[in-house]
């Protein structure tokens, strides 16, 4: 006999599996993850801090790296720099070493030869014939270059333009250049002044002869194989009453005179009371014969 006391029975307690089926038709395990999911990709993402921050890493790293390169490339080219200017002020050092010697050396030989001339004209000097050949030894002398002169004359200067250094200038001609004087310039003013009635010329204290060049290495032009560096001073002795007018009418006078008003380059043109140009590098001896013998004996 039941339980008057116990809970009643649902009249439909034998169909609640049934209503489950009905009312919960998917496992709740299944609708969980599913929610789950849904919240997923309907609820925006928020980035985490090693999203942001992984562009601005690759930035800085790549910025670094740059500059590391650019650091190693500026020292290298700065190491070269330094290399080749050690090597320049070596160079020039060399050089002006070397040209101070040349120049002692010189003046001894400029010293040596006056002792030889002075015993050459003694020797010659005590019979008529023996004058005769010293005074034929002075004139061949002073021809070849081969002794001081002094006297009036003119001191034509010429010089590069103020913008040679900078590589911007317009060369002559309409060519591209660095408004320079050449060795050519030389070579031309020297010649005007030859026919303009020169009686002797110096460059920059370089006598010039019949044998002389005048050439350039590089930058540098050369008299006799000398480097000179402008202004470029040619001294010319004569008669500059009558060598002034010459030399301006020429046609050299009249083409510098254009490329200083149109390039910059330096020339000018004056006179000189008391020049003195001293006497050049005796010329290299190939052969030589006994005065007693006959010209056509050997050498």
């Amino acid at each position: 006999m039941p339980d008057p006391a116990a809970t009643p029975r649902r009249v439909d307690g034998s169909m609640s599996l049934l209503v489950d089926m009905t009312e919960a038709a998917l496992d709740p395990a299944y609708a969980d993850a599913a929610r789950r999911r849904s919240e997923r990709l309907t609820r925006p993402e928020r980035p985490n801090g090693s999203g942001r921050r992984t562009p601005l890493l690759r930035a800085v790293t790549l910025l670094t790296l740059l500059g590391v390169l650019t650091g190693v490339a500026a020292a290298q080219v700065r190491r070269s720099a330094d290399a080749a200017g050690a090597v320049r002020r070596s160079l020039v050092a060399d050089v002006q070493r070397q040209t101070k010697e040349t120049d002692q050396l010189a003046a001894q030989a400029d010293a040596l030869r006056a002792q030889v001339a002075q015993a050459r004209d003694k020797g010659l000097g005590d019979d008529a014939s023996g004058r005769a050949l010293a005074a034929r030894v002075a004139a061949l002398e002073l021809a070849t270059g081969q002794t001081g002169v002094k006297g009036p004359g003119l001191v034509v200067t010429l010089n590069d333009a103020q913008n040679a250094n900078s590589g911007v200038g317009n060369g002559r001609g309409g060519q591209l250049g660095d408004d320079r004087i050449y060795d050519r310039d030389l070579q031309d003013v020297a010649n005007a002044l030859w026919a303009a009635g020169a009686e002797a010329i110096s460059i920059n204290g370089q006598r010039l002869t019949t044998l002389t060049a005048i050439r350039s290495a590089g930058e540098s032009v050369l008299v006799d194989f000398r480097p000179l560096s402008p202004p470029y001073r040619l001294s010319a002795v004569g008669d500059v009453d009558a060598m002034e007018p010459a030399f301006a009418d020429s046609a050299t006078a009249r083409r510098f005179t254009t490329y200083t008003s149109l390039y910059g380059l330096g020339f000018s043109v004056r006179r000189n009371a008391d020049l003195s140009l001293p006497a050049a590098a005796p010329p290299e001896l190939h052969a030589a014969r006994d005065a007693n013998t006959t010209t056509g004996g050997s050498p």
